[in-house]
């Protein structure tokens, strides 16, 4: 069975890791290269122990009362504020992005966008934010994936901004459990006052920092990455039941079907030996749409045959 609904990067940064040689969590390092890495200031930069964690961490730390997600987004901020009494309102991307929200609200995009890759210039909903005195949750876990800018930007613009990275996904490796939340510099002390000292796996350290050495690895692995998505990309295009190919930006790819359920879609193509994710769970998201992540060029081959005998 050939994977497509794997949103881990298929690519892997050129590392050799002697784990039985680790011994420590050497921070002043893994913040240095993150530093250098990302072009921001290693005191604008807090570590946490997975995703989830810096989910969870920065609604605690916020104590705000409504929460506006735009949507379709991951499903576990809309989990984490729900089971925090955050009132959660969520915003249709697809539809409107200029729905209004109360002041003194936090706001959650994702940039580039979960599920359909797509990178938005935010410049405008920036302004908006800002006369509501919002506070800005931007997730950028798939922008590694492009080339486009951080909005790290806006930091002198505004003091109630928050970065979320989950660096599993670029990194290729599930188990690496670390992610981190770029901000001001103030906003992170603050941050830091409710964060326990050692919370990081010195092995998922190790990795992190010898796959950031890779200093190859963004240029090798986007360049095969959007290579490897306009193929996928052309292979749907001539396919009957494709209705709509969203403009990715990342290695996930979105496609709304036509005179077909992806129910139906999926079981055809399992047929023969290919398996598609199912995003019928995300907000904004029906049995209209199909997911999927780029692979090798082996496994696009095998795509191609598959969907040309339709």
């Amino acid at each position: 069975m050939i994977n497509f609904n794997n949103e881990i990067n298929f690519l892997k940064p050129n590392i050799d890791i002697d784990y039985n040689s680790v011994v420590s969590i050497d921070y002043k390092e893994i913040l240095a290269q993150l530093e250098k890495r990302y072009e921001i200031n290693k005191n604008q930069i807090e570590l946490f122990n997975g995703y989830s964690s810096s989910i969870y961490s920065i609604l605690k730390f916020l104590k705000l009362k409504y929460c506006f997600i735009y949507s379709p987004c991951n499903l576990e901020y809309k989990e984490a504020a729900s089971n925090l009494d955050y009132e959660v309102r969520l915003i249709n991307r697809f539809e409107n992005l200029s729905l209004p929200i109360k002041k003194q609200s936090i706001v959650v995009f994702s940039n580039p966008s979960y599920l359909d890759g797509t990178y938005y210039d935010l410049e405008k909903l920036f302004e908006y934010w800002f006369s509501m005195d919002a506070t800005i949750i931007i997730d950028e876990s798939l922008l590694d994936f492009s080339n486009n800018k951080s909005s790290i930007k806006f930091f002198k613009e505004y003091s109630k901004i928050y970065v979320i990275k989950d660096l599993s996904k670029f990194y290729s490796n599930t188990e690496l459990n670390i992610s981190i939340i770029f901000s001001s510099k103030d906003n992170i002390a603050d941050l830091r006052r409710y964060e326990p000292r050692n919370k990081l796996s010195k092995f998922d350290v190790k990795y992190l920092l010898e796959s950031i050495k890779d200093s190859k690895f963004k240029s090798i692995s986007n360049s095969i990455n959007i290579k490897n998505r306009i193929e996928i990309e052309k292979v749907f295009e001539d396919c009957r039941y494709v209705d709509y190919l969203f403009k990715s930006n990342t290695n996930s790819i979105l496609i709304k079907l036509k005179d077909i359920s992806s129910f139906q879609f999926k079981k055809m193509l399992k047929k023969e030996g290919i398996e598609l994710l199912d995003c019928v769970k995300y907000d904004f998201i029906d049995e209209n749409f199909i997911n999927i992540y780029v692979n090798s060029q082996e496994s696009i081959g095998k795509l191609k045959k598959v969907i040309n005998a339709f």
